[in-house]
Formats: C-alpha cells, structure tokens, sequence
C-alpha cells in the first residue's frame, strides 16, 4: 500500500509539472504576443519538445504502476485520469506552440484587437491554472464549476469574430486579421482541453463519466 501510494504521488507530481511547463508556454505566448517578441516566441517552440518528453513519462510510470503494483479500482481511476489529462495537456502544448508560430510569421497586432484578445488569453489563463489546482486539490465543486469559464471565453472569441468583420466591412486589407482568427481558435481549442481536465478530476473522484459538452 505504501508504495503505490508513493508512485501515484509522482505520477500526479509529473502531471502537475507538465501542467505548470504549458501554462508557463501560454503565458509566454501571451507576452510574445504583446511585445511581439521573436525570441521568446521561438523558445516557446522549443519547450514543446519537454512537454511531450512529460508526456511520456507519465505513460511510462502508468504503465509500471500497472505492470508491478495491481491497483485497485480507485488506483486505476488515478491513473486512466492521468492518462488523459497528460494527453490534453500536450495538445494545450501544440497550441501554444502554434500561438508561437503565428508571431513569428506574422505582423504584430493591433493595439484595439490586443485588447480583446488579451481578454480572451487571460481568462484561459486563469481557467487553466484553476483546473490544475482543482486536480491537485481532488476539489469535485470547482471541477463542475470551472467549465463555465469556457463557456465565458468561447462568448468572447464571439464577439471578437464579430469585431473583426466589422473590421473586414470597413478595410480592404484584412488579410492581416487571419493570423488573428488562427490564434483565437487556438485558445478556444486549448479552453475545451482544460474543460476535458474537468471531466477527468470527476471521474477520477466518482468514476462517473461526465461531459460538459
């Protein structure tokens, strides 16, 4: 019992690692966006590669917890959890990864479209951060709570595209705006993994399958 106690302590410690490695990318990107800075755009690049290396190394400890240590049903339900969540957190990695290539791709944005899209970083900023913490807490109520917060950033990438075509109706050279639509998808699709983390913590506390949709 003591020690698949201790390895699933560092089962969920490499989890938690890999989720403070992709919040520090996302926020990373925020800054490069802001300041359009190549360079840390570029180093956001490269620490995808250590995110996936985490990502392998929660499958490797699963799958010695498995194979030298027979847990038991609510042992298993830690590590399938895991499993999972390891698996978003690499795709969060991807987009944040792609945020990255956009800057450097592209001309840095408008001060008016920052803003709105400041707005939008940051509330996924903070609803990552949350579900991290509501993963390593067990917290059951702020995993059924947190997902309203996407729903909060996919009303205000709404209204952004909506910014945008008002934009696009008054300026013929909106081809600069697509990079801007890249990225906001980015962020929506990084927002639904963080709401999949959510799922993840109720299962694992109930082992019961929830979907917010």
């Amino acid at each position: 019992m003591v020690k698949i106690n201790l390895e699933l302590s560092l089962f969920k410690e490499n989890i938690l690692l890999m989720g403070s490695r992709v919040y520090k990318m996302h926020e990373d990107a925020l800054r490069a966006l802001k300041n359009n800075d190549k360079d840390l755009a570029l180093s956001i690049i490269e620490s995808d590669e250590y995110v996936n290396n985490d990502e392998e190394s929660v499958n490797r400890r699963a799958l010695e917890v498995l194979a030298l240590l027979a847990p038991v049903a609510s042992d298993l339900r830690i590590i399938i959890a895991g499993i999972k969540i390891a698996t978003d957190l690499e795709r969060m990695g991807d987009y944040a990864k792609n945020i990255a290539r956009f800057i450097l791709k592209n001309e840095p944005v408008r001060d008016e479209q920052m803003i709105l899209i400041e707005e939008i970083y940051r509330l996924y900023l903070d609803f990552l951060s949350k579900a991290m913490d509501a993963f390593d807490e067990r917290n059951l109520d702020a995993a059924f709570a947190l997902p309203k917060l996407d729903e909060e950033i996919d009303a205000l990438i709404k209204n952004l595209f909506f910014k945008l075509e008002e934009i696009e109706l008054n300026d013929p050279n909106t081809i600069r705006l697509i990079p801007l639509v890249g990225m906001a998808r980015n962020i929506e699709r990084a927002g639904d993994h963080t709401k999949n983390i959510c799922e993840q913590i109720i299962y694992e506390a109930t082992g019961q399958h929830y979907d917010f949709g």
